[in-house]
């Protein structure tokens, strides 16, 4: 099942109930078809145990596991644990028989009658349609799953003081329990060991308080949708909801281990064997202390051993189903870790060789690689602007999204634009203008230009007198004026 969401995942034919998580009628139809064959052995089961049963042998030692349960529950037995009529036990297996065949039809009447999603159902089997993400509708189905259990639990009561009474392994005889135990206080002290209980009052007495509280469980479930607190702290998808199962499970499984190996009330010893020891020296084990291996072994040890396993196994399983309800998928994992794994090495098969290399090898997919044995100068190198002035750093190209340095997929992308930029650069004349602090755009401490005619010295000048002429018609200057001529040398 997928953990966090639903997809469109195509599972294989042996993934089991993974197949049908989007069709709710469809997984009805399974589960009820499980049911079926669940019912089917235990009814079979029990005519077989019944076929090669012997009263001369104890029933403990025949390898019997239904019979010593139908034989607690005061079916055909009588004084010291002795079977005086069978035909209970027939019928029982009989009926169990008949009620598989009944579930075996519910499971066709779906699968033929109504759509694989009760979505599409019409009148009130739409109301058991439910989504994974759906916590109220899972609670509603929560709801009537307890009320079933609570109604188990309450039929073991009647059976106890009304029809026919339990076997009490304390006076080795049939009895009805006329005063089961209703204090609270006295069975609230066996919250310390709760698996000591040595009567059949306090016994029924707790499958009453059982029964009470699955049953008004499941009616609040029923009527009460989830509080937002519980929607927030617990895992509501196909992985999380399959996890507390089988951690409910577990948890039954390893109660019903420890109660099959120490308790003598709920598993009398005329059934079962002696009490057994646990011991846990490699793995933990159930074992007769005072019983030789070549003896066999007697229906509590192996009872009480197979049920702390498949418990086990049960607790594994919602494990593995937490943490994909988590988000973290293990197969993935693995599959990174063997891809990197053989990824380190050349030779993919020879997955734990290091090769080592005597002289340095140049990573060139790295981005921050070894330099360059003659780094080229500064300026000559390539680079996106034309003059040398100052520039920010600059790549040579812009980097693309199909791939950065070797890395094809790219979490953010940076763009740089080349821009000129000039570290210093005059001022633009502006005509008619001064320069600011009235100096010229010219350098201030500029040496004079010389020409190159300006080292000759010039020739002598030459006094030229200039007297009017008669014909001019004016009079005799009173003196003479003399003009000074500048031959200037030609630079």
């Amino acid at each position: 099942m997928n953990a966090v969401k639903k997809n469109q995942v195509q599972y294989p034919w042996w993934a089991g109930n993974a197949r049908f998580i989007q069709l709710s009628n469809t997984f009805i139809v399974a589960h009820v078809a499980q049911a079926a064959l669940i019912m089917l052995w235990a009814g079979a089961f029990t005519l077989f145990e019944l076929a090669v049963y012997s009263p001369t042998a104890p029933m403990s030692d025949q390898g019997l596991i239904l019979l010593p349960h139908l034989a607690t529950q005061g079916w055909g037995v009588g004084a010291h644990g002795a079977i005086q009529n069978t035909f209970p036990l027939f019928a029982i297996g009989v009926i169990h028989i008949v009620a598989a065949g009944v579930l075996a039809g519910g499971a066709y009447f779906h699968r033929e009658r109504l759509p694989a999603s009760l979505a599409n159902a019409q009148g009130k089997a739409s109301q058991f349609h439910f989504e994974w993400d759906d916590p109220k509708q899972l609670g509603f189905i929560l709801g009537h799953h307890l009320a079933i259990l609570g109604l188990g639990a309450l039929l073991l009561v009647l059976k106890a003081t009304t029809f026919g009474g339990l076997y009490d392994a304390t006076v080795g005889e049939v009895r009805l329990v006329t005063t089961p135990t209703l204090d609270f206080g006295t069975l609230f002290s066996y919250r310390t060991h709760l698996f000591d209980v040595n009567n059949l009052e306090d016994l029924v007495g707790g499958h009453i308080y059982v029964a009470v509280l699955l049953m008004a469980g499941g009616a609040w479930h029923i009527l009460v949708p989830p509080f937002n607190w519980v929607r927030q702290r617990f895992l509501f998808s196909g992985d999380g909801i399959l996890s507390y199962s089988l951690f409910g499970i577990a948890l039954a499984g390893f109660a019903a281990s420890y109660y099959c190996g120490f308790n003598t009330l709920a598993y009398p010893t005329e059934f079962y064997g002696p009490p057994l020891a646990l011991k846990s020296a490699f793995l933990p084990t159930y074992f007769d202390p005072n019983q030789a291996i070549d003896a066999g072994y007697s229906s509590r040890t192996w009872l009480a051993n197979a049920h702390f396993y498949l418990a086990f196994f049960f607790l594994q399983g919602g494990l593995w189903h937490y943490q994909r309800a988590m988000g973290f998928d293990l197969s993935t994992t693995l599959a990174n870790w063997q891809q990197n794994r053989a990824a380190a090495s050349d030779n993919p098969v020879l997955t734990y060789q290091t090769f080592f290399y005597t002289q340095p090898q140049p990573l060139l997919q790295v981005q921050y690689g070894a330099p360059q044995a003659q780094p080229q100068p500064l300026l000559v190198q390539e680079q996106p602007f034309e003059d040398y002035f100052y520039h920010p750093s600059q790549g040579i190209e812009k980097p693309g999204m199909v791939a950065t340095n070797g890395v094809r997929t790219t979490l953010y992308q940076t763009v740089y634009y080349p821009s000129k930029r000039t570290f210093y650069q005059s001022p633009a004349p502006v005509e008619g203008v001064p320069m600011a602090g009235g100096r010229s755009r010219e350098r201030l401490y500029e040496p004079p230009r010389a020409h190159l005619g300006a080292l000759e010295y010039p020739n002598p000048i030459t006094s030229v007198m200039y007297e009017p002429s008669p014909s001019n018609g004016h009079s005799a200057a009173p003196e003479t004026e003399v003009f000074q001529h500048h031959q200037e040398v030609p630079s």
